[in-house]
């Protein structure tokens, strides 16, 4: 490698295989050249983008929406989030689906701004139906013994 105030170069032997140059008074600013990328990058590059899982978000709801859209902007380099939002999306797969999904990205909007997919797994581990299902009635059931029964002689020791 060679640096000098303007580029960084890298060599393979004398040959030089990349040149970028080099930001100066900025700190942590990346740059990428696509054609440097392995072709399994470019490819997800290319299929992915934020405008990509905010459109699938508003499939599942407000909640869903809103938990991507803080996923995305809690990165400089926006597609280091990519592989968060893919887990987001791998949970509307699962048993409870996109109701469960949309409601765990509701909790976790409640208790932080900037949820992570790291806490939408964790609430959605731990989900229970916003409103139970109602216990049936055993009603005439042929065990179920009447307060008679249990009355005075009312049975047999």
């Amino acid at each position: 490698m060679r640096v000098t105030s303007h580029t960084i170069e890298v060599f393979d032997g004398a040959e030089r295989v990349a040149c970028h140059p080099r930001f100066t008074g900025v700190r942590g600013r990346y740059s990428t050249v696509t054609s440097h990328m392995p072709a399994g990058h470019r490819h997800r590059l290319a299929d992915w983008s934020p405008q990509r899982f905010e459109q699938w978000a508003a499939t599942v709801g407000p909640n869903c929406v809103a938990a991507i859209q803080a996923i995305l902007a809690s990165r400089k380099i926006v597609e280091q989030s990519y592989r968060s939002c893919l887990g987001v999306m791998s949970l509307a797969k699962k048993p409870g689906g996109m109701v469960r999904l949309e409601q765990s990205c509701g909790r976790a909007l409640e208790a932080t701004p900037s949820p992570s997919y790291t806490l939408i797994k964790k609430l959605w581990a731990t989900w229970q139906p916003a409103d139970p299902p109602p216990v049936a009635p055993l009603g005439d059931a042929g065990f179920v013994r009447g307060s008679g029964y249990y009355g005075q002689g009312g049975g047999q020791a």
